[in-house]
């Protein structure tokens, strides 16, 4: 954990039942990995700490992708009512961690092609100007990975729903920095997105979004 992201933690939502996809998509293998783990593994690489991992439907099998890795699995029977459900659910449990935070990062388990680097800059981004919330950006859309300042914890545990952090995000519009990071709107919800990632992996990753 490098000094300067010592006060940040995340919370990672993997609640989900993937019913589009029609299987567990937290399990799906990308490089011999779980697509959950490979996520959680790459926000501790980037100096994330805690983590915290919100689990859900089967989240016996969730959990145990997870094995050996520094993180808090929290398990979320509320997790069918919506994204804004686990999300609240998240940051209540990192916040009961002992270290005080300066910010909380929150993740989706479904975006394999967020690479370590993208979560070190977005970071490094967030370092110059903590009091603002920046939020993945693309075409006027936000979204997750975001970084909310602690004093958002509040109204994050408030949310309920299918929003998520997407309602502080519009409620908070004029404090709000957008972050340009492609790879951040490459979620995989069906089997089709999960082959056209696949496809795209050795071309430019602009290709792949065309």
């Amino acid at each position: 954990m490098t000094p300067s992201h010592a006060s940040v933690g995340a919370v990672i939502l993997a609640a989900g039942s993937s019913s589009r996809y029609g299987a567990l998509k937290q399990l799906i293998a990308i490089d011999g990995e779980p697509m959950a783990r490979r996520i959680v593994r790459g926000a501790l690489a980037a100096g994330l700490h805690p983590v915290v991992v919100v689990v859900g439907a089967q989240s016996d099998r969730v959990t145990d992708c997870l094995n050996n890795l520094d993180v808090i699995a929290v398990s979320n029977p509320a997790w069918g009512d919506g994204m804004g459900s686990s999300l609240a659910t998240g940051v209540q449990a990192l916040l009961a961690q002992a270290a005080p935070l300066q910010s909380l990062m929150v993740l989706l388990a479904d975006q394999p092609a967020i690479k370590v680097d993208d979560l070190e800059r977005m970071l490094a981004a967030h370092a110059q100007r903590p009091d603002r919330i920046l939020a993945c950006q693309k075409n006027g859309d936000f979204g997750p990975p975001c970084l909310f300042p602690v004093a958002y914890a509040d109204e994050l545990m408030a949310v309920s729903g299918t929003q998520g952090a997407r309602a502080l995000i519009e409620r908070h519009a004029s404090l709000v920095e957008g972050f340009d990071l492609p790879a951040a709107f490459q979620d995989i919800d069906t089997p089709e997105d999960y082959n056209a990632w696949e496809a795209a992996r050795d071309r430019p990753l602009v290709d792949g979004l065309d």
